[in-house]
């Protein structure tokens, strides 16, 4: 089954300097705080299904050591080209650059596999070193709309959800929260209403870029006041995968 984006929906969604969105800015600062838990000074981050990478931009900027894959055959955005593999899938690395992976990042990603058990036990066993594998999933499905239908949505998650997810691989999780509070009124109103949502991304021209930066500060704000058991229009896990016997 091939899941990865059409040529449109890259457009739309991966637009030139995307990574200063207020969405891509909060959830890279949120990635970044999990990753520094969950790392050290050899640890090595690979995203699987980077798109073009601008999430690998974040990490790097944050200082972290992380590197992406794309299954499609896209251009990188600026400044991450030599991170990023694209038209590869993540399980044909050579064996040498996966035995220097110690965590995996699929961040919107098991959404679009119908099934995802099979792919991420494959993709464990996949990694020898592996020690972390950290999940992002658009979550509560009464929140579902026309963006879902668009971009191949089979299912937004709940933690419980999450956490079966971990009971049926045999992984164990580590601890799983939502976030992006702010947005899921607006997004429960608009999907009681039937109001269609966007299905573009657009990146912030320099004049935004402050405004972004501050609706970023906000959600900040919120993972320090609201519970993680809050609902909210996103969702992450951390896992310790089981040790499998090594599939090459």
């Amino acid at each position: 089954m091939n899941t990865t984006f059409s040529d449109q929906q890259f457009e739309l969604c991966y637009p030139e300097g995307i990574d200063f969105h207020w969405w891509y800015i909060a959830r890279n600062r949120l990635l970044a705080s999990i990753l520094r838990r969950e790392s050290d000074s050899d640890s090595v981050f690979l995203e699987v299904g980077c798109g073009r990478g601008p999430v690998v931009k974040g990490l790097r900027d944050f200082g972290l050591n992380v590197h992406g894959v794309e299954l499609a055959a896209v251009e990188p955005i600026q400044g991450v080209q030599a991170f990023v593999d694209s038209g590869v899938d993540a399980c044909d690395l050579p064996l040498e650059r996966r035995s220097r992976i110690t965590g995996l990042l699929l961040l919107d990603v098991i959404e679009h596999l119908p099934e995802p058990e099979p792919f991420l036990e494959k993709l464990a066993g996949s990694f020898p070193n592996l020690s972390v594998i950290i999940i992002t999933v658009p979550a509560c499905q009464e929140i579902w709309s026309n963006f879902d239908d668009f971009y191949g949505h089979y299912r937004r998650y709940t933690l419980d959800m999450l956490d079966d997810l971990s009971a049926q691989l045999n992984w164990t999780t580590k601890r799983a929260g939502y976030f992006f509070r702010l947005p899921y009124l607006p997004l429960r109103l608009m999907s009681a209403l039937g109001i269609k949502r966007d299905t573009q991304m657009y990146a912030p021209g320099k004049a935004m870029r402050p405004v972004h930066r501050l609706v970023s500060s906000l959600c900040r704000v919120e993972e320090t006041v609201l519970s993680i058991q809050v609902r909210g229009t996103s969702a992450y896990a951390v896992y310790r995968p089981q040790r499998v016997a090594l599939q090459t």
